[in-house]
């Protein structure tokens, strides 16, 4: 399957900068517009959570949503999602998804990822199913 991948995930001397000041986040990765709807290990996922582990920082959940950048699906599930003591979220997904949840949250949220140069579509799997 071609990779579809729209975000890499920030250096980490950067995700050190932003985590520095931040405890008592929730972590939202976006399974990616080219996966079918599964819930596999999302490798960013793993990398950016050993580094905040690393640091010492307090998680308060972590989700990892299909189609972060439909706004509909996003709301209805975020609001359940982010439990009590949260402080801020970050994000990895593309600079669509990060402002999606921007939008729907009332708590700091911060990208952990840069956004990649691709002229395809958002919110939708690019396979014959």
């Amino acid at each position: 399957m071609e990779n579809y991948t729209k975000y890499a995930l920030k250096s980490a001397a950067e995700l050190k900068e932003l985590l520095a000041d931040h405890d008592n986040i929730f972590v939202i990765a976006c399974n990616k517009c080219f996966h079918e709807f599964t819930d596999s290990k999302n490798a960013d996922c793993q990398e950016f959570l050993a580094l905040a582990n690393e640091m010492g920082k307090t998680v308060t959940g972590v989700a990892q949503p299909d189609f972060l950048c439909n706004k509909t699906k996003a709301e209805a599930k975020m609001a359940q999602m982010i439990p009590q003591g949260t402080q801020c979220v970050f994000v990895l997904g593309c600079g669509l998804g990060i402002q999606t949840v921007a939008d729907v949250l009332e708590l700091p949220v911060f990208a952990a990822t840069d956004s990649l140069n691709y002229t395809g579509h958002h919110g939708m799997a690019l396979t014959k199913k």
